[in-house]
């Protein structure tokens, strides 16, 4: 797993949710700039995913599937919770999107202990 990438990653998610809670606190709907910013965060995601595929089967250790599960987990939430706040007309639906910054921080974070206690070892 590439460190800056991985940063990158973890930085765009948190700053499209600490963007979307401030929106959220504005009581703003889902707009094209919150697609945006997805689609920023959904680009980085699969910047990290392609290179996973490109680095993970040359590596020793296990825990293959569960980093790939969580990989495609991350790259699918954002999405998911995009769909989801744009049906959603209150004020909620930007909180959503926002806390799903928050979740693939979190799988992120994971995916990275994944790398260095199981595969990368």
């Amino acid at each position: 797993m590439i460190e800056w990438l991985y940063l990158a990653v973890q930085g765009a998610a948190l700053a499209m949710s600490a963007w979307f809670f401030v929106d959220t606190a504005r009581s703003q709907l889902v707009g094209r700039r919150h697609l945006i910013g997805v689609a920023v965060l959904e680009v980085v995601l699969l910047v990290q995913l392609a290179v996973a595929i490109a680095i993970v089967p040359g590596e020793a250790g296990g825990g293959k599937a569960l980093f790939f599960s969580y990989m495609v987990t991350a790259v699918l939430v954002p999405v998911a919770a995009s769909f989801w706040g744009s049906i959603d007309r209150s004020r909620w639906g930007i909180g959503t999107v926002a806390a799903s910054g928050l979740i693939v921080a979190a799988l992120m974070l994971r995916i990275h202990q994944i790398w260095e206690l199981q595969i990368h070892v």
